[in-house]
Formats: structure tokens, sequence, C-alpha cells
């Protein structure tokens, strides 16, 4: 109760000043007196200090008639002044400031229309420049025991892998930081036969079965 009495201050005099000298010899009690200061100071954190009206400073310094017993004010006067501490953290706290609208980014896409090379059909490859994911629809480019991988191709004519094409179904595939920046308008995606794993060398060494284009989508 004295480390509490201390912290918000309602001790005075003798008693403040023995108070504070156990601060100084009894670590615990340091301790509990911080705990207290910083339980109430998180209430005031956002408030202005306001000049009290002069009739409270008169009716402060008006000398007092009665008096409590020791045992008995302490208690009482540590109850009012937590619950006005309270009462005035929750009637006049600051309502939450308004949350940003987030700016939504567009993203940039890039699509190729992959023409197979005996013409029958294309298959569109589609790429999020702004997530480095690219699909493409179920094409069926490979037979059985190969493996069907695609490759990007730009003004150097090196052709530079990008990886396996799903064997059934829709591919899907997360492109790098580097591939990103390499792919452009202009720039060749082909897809090649390769035995299952892809291309042992790195280069295609089967049949080109479908190519196109980027472009801006």
């Amino acid at each position: 109760m004295t480390a509490a009495e201390l912290a918000i201050g309602l001790l005075e005099g003798e008693e403040r000043a023995a108070a504070l000298r156990r601060v100084l010899a009894d670590p615990a009690f340091a301790r509990e007196v911080e705990s207290w200061r910083n339980r109430l100071a998180g209430l005031f954190d956002d408030y202005r200090e306001v000049a009290a009206p002069d009739a409270v400073a008169v009716r402060l310094a008006a000398p007092v008639e009665t008096s409590r017993p020791r045992s008995a004010w302490p208690i009482l006067a540590l109850a009012t002044a937590l619950a006005a501490a309270v009462a005035l953290f929750v009637v006049v706290r600051p309502g939450p400031a308004p949350l940003p609208i987030p700016v939504v980014q567009p993203h940039r896409m890039m699509v190729a229309s992959l023409m197979m090379t005996d013409k029958s059909t294309s298959v569109a490859a589609l790429v999020d420049m702004t997530t480095g994911e690219m699909s493409i629809p179920d094409a069926d480019m490979a037979p059985d025991g190969k493996s069907a991988e695609l490759w990007m191709i730009g003004d150097d004519g090196v052709p530079k892998a990008m990886g396996l094409l799903a064997a059934q179904g829709a591919s899907r595939m997360t492109l790098t930081s580097d591939q990103r920046r390499q792919l452009a308008a202009g720039v060749t995606l082909a897809v090649s036969v390769e035995p299952i794993g892809g291309s042992p060398t790195g280069k295609p060494t089967g049949p080109v079965v479908a190519a196109g284009k980027l472009s801006v989508a």
C-alpha cells in the first residue's frame, strides 16, 4: 500500500521522505513503486496538461478541519484516485486515429501466344511481372517418357531455361528476380521436348514444339 501511495503521489512530509529512503535501501520496495508507476503512467500518455480551476486550488490550500485515522484514509484515498484515473481514461481518451487507406499497385502483366509448330493450336503463357507468377494452361506438349521445358530467347539469341512444364494439367511456376529482369516485350518463349527431368546440357536438345513472343497485356 505504501508503494502505491508513493507512486500516485499521496504521501507528504515525513511519510514521503521515509518512503523515498526505503526506495534507496529496499530494492524489492523500489521495484514495487516502479511497477505501480508503470501501471498508472499509461493512462495519461494521451492527454495534455490542463491547469486546475482557481476554486480547486483554493480548496486544496484550505486547512483540513478533521483527519481520518492513519489506518483508514490511505485505502480510501488510493481507491478514489484510481477511480478518478480510470474515469478520466474512459471518458476523455481520444478515439483511434483513422487507418491509412492502402494504395494498391496495379500488377504489370505480359502474355505470349505459344503457337504449336504444327499450327494446330496456340497456348497463352501469362506472366505477372509484379509477383513473378507464370501460368500456362494444359497443352500436352511432350509425349510419354519426355518432359516439356520452357526457354526464353532474348536479343542475344541464347536460350535460357525457365523450368519444366507439368506433365498433366496447367503449369505454374515462380520466376526468379533475374528471370524477371530479362523478360521484356519481344522476348521469345519456346517449349522443347527433353528427356525426363529436363535438358542435360542446359540448352535445348529436342525439337521445339511451340513458340511465341512476349507482349504487354
